[in-house]
């Protein structure tokens, strides 16, 4: 399948458009801001969704099934001790999960060419989860991902499942994991520096 330039195109520029709202308004996150905006400066690219990395403790059966599941918490940086103690006392309908999650981005390109200079890229700066995931008229979609991650059952039927001696060792851990998810993003902010058009 050719990828449609004229549609692809009109794509990036509503792209482009909400990415300079959401950068505006606040909405962006921070972390990974600079890095969408170097993507979308490169002709044959731009970003569709991302996410830096988060910890997020979440109600529900199994940690992958999102239909009845709840978000109690969530944040893109380091968390508190007294934060995981609030969120550990708010009532259940299921299990609480805590996920930490490193980060993600999607993209689309024009050619194949820019697809794999991307991957590489990526690849290069310790995301090694990355690769095309879809072919589309309107773009080639892939997906930088880094693979670091940390999921848990911290409590099941009112049963909190840690020592709570040991929270502060368990936060530092959350902590730990998510800013390794920073750390390759930094990394990625050089590669992509030095990767040509």
């Amino acid at each position: 399948m050719r990828v449609d330039k004229d549609l692809w195109t009109k794509k990036k520029d509503a792209m482009r458009k909400r990415l300079l709202e959401d950068l505006h308004i606040g909405y962006l996150d921070e972390d990974i801001s600079d890095i969408l905006l170097k993507i979308f400066e490169r002709e044959d690219a731009f970003s569709i969704s991302s996410c830096s990395g988060r910890i997020i403790f979440v109600d529900a059966q199994l940690p992958w099934i999102r239909k009845s599941s709840t978000v109690i918490f969530k944040k893109h940086k380091p968390i508190t001790v007294e934060e995981y103690i609030e969120s550990l006392n708010k009532p259940l309908l299921n299990a609480l999960w805590i996920i930490v999650t490193g980060p993600i981005i999607h993209i689309s390109t024009a050619t194949l060419k820019e697809a794999f200079k991307l991957i590489s890229a990526g690849r290069a700066a310790g995301f090694k989860h990355s690769g095309i995931i879809s072919f589309r008229r309107d773009g080639i979609v892939l997906e930088l991902k880094s693979g670091i991650g940390l999921t848990y059952m911290a409590k099941k039927d009112n049963n909190v499942l840690i020592d709570l001696n040991n929270i502060g060792e368990v936060v530092n851990a959350c902590n730990d994991v998510l800013l390794k998810g920073k750390e390759r993003l930094n990394r990625l902010k050089e590669v992509l520096s030095k990767l040509e058009n």
